[in-house]
């Protein structure tokens, strides 16, 4: 026993002496606040890369397009584009917020994981969260 105990807390040798547990342990966890900003990014990020990509869409109507009686129908593909885009940002918002919750609570619970990982995992977590809650107050079947 006493053999397995100093092999784990003293891995290598020479100067390179150090307890194993030290390469788990996050070395500035940055508070509560770090992994509440990476969780943020997930989801900031993507979205504007997909908001730059939604300006590159042609903005013109289709050619021979006709319109209904009170002047719409005829729209580009960049205002069906972010009218979608608004139209879903109520979820994103639910989807951001639940992240962030489950980011708080991983971090309180998970005081040894990376502010990175914890995003990740708050992320996926809180989107799925989100979904589920969608769900259940819409009557709607995930994924229909």
């Amino acid at each position: 026993m006493a053999a397995v105990r100093r092999g784990i807390e003293a891995v290598g040798a020479g100067s390179w002496n150090r307890r194993l547990e030290n390469d788990l342990l996050d070395p500035d966890p940055g508070g509560p606040w770090l992994p509440l900003l990476y969780t943020a990014a997930c989801y900031l990020l993507p979205a504007m890369v997909i908001f730059v990509w939604l300006l590159t869409l042609d903005g013109t109507p289709p050619a021979g397009c006709v319109t209904d009686i009170s002047g719409g129908g005829c729209d580009s593909q960049r205002a069906r584009a972010f009218g979608a885009m608004v139209s879903g940002m109520p979820r994103f918002g639910l989807a951001l917020a639940s992240s962030l919750v489950v980011a708080m609570l991983l971090r309180r619970v998970g005081t040894t994981w990376k502010s990175t990982t914890i995003a990740l995992a708050a992320a996926v977590v809180g989107g799925g969260l989100s979904t589920v809650m969608i769900s259940a107050l819409t009557g709607q079947p995930i994924g229909g």
